[in-house]
């Protein structure tokens, strides 16, 4: 497992809750977060792509099964997250002709600051 990856687990693994079916967890990633190394310099402002990959981590320790990105529906970003800053990520799973629909949110400050969707489906069990 990639540093990124271990990172993510670290920050959610215990801090994940279930309710009226949803997923939620509180996090803040600091100064040494992996994800904020080169975006940008002096900056430092989390990806997209990490906000992603926590939706699906979420989705993934939840249900204890490996999942694959197919398709990012909707990716809609209004404030950036800083280092040190307190968000809250929400998800809820749809299941649909054998894909998984994720409707995310990222809550800061009781603001949603960004909203996602996706399409996963579930990897193979390695044999």
């Amino acid at each position: 497992m990639s540093l990124f990856n271990e990172q993510i687990i670290d920050l959610i693994q215990d801090k994940l809750e279930y309710q009226d079916g949803s997923l939620s967890v509180q996090i803040k990633f600091d100064k040494n977060f992996i994800g904020f190394e080169g975006h940008f310099p002096g900056n430092p402002v989390l990806p997209g792509v990490v906000m992603i990959k926590v939706m699906i981590s979420m989705y993934e320790l939840y249900q204890k099964k490996a999942y694959q990105l197919l398709q990012i529906k909707k990716a809609k970003f209004v404030e950036p997250i800083l280092v040190d800053t307190l968000t809250s990520f929400f998800i809820r799973a749809t299941e649909k002709e054998d894909q998984i629909v994720l409707q995310g949110k990222i809550v800061k400050d009781e603001k949603i600051i960004s909203k996602i969707s996706l399409i996963l489906n579930e990897l193979p069990v390695a044999a």
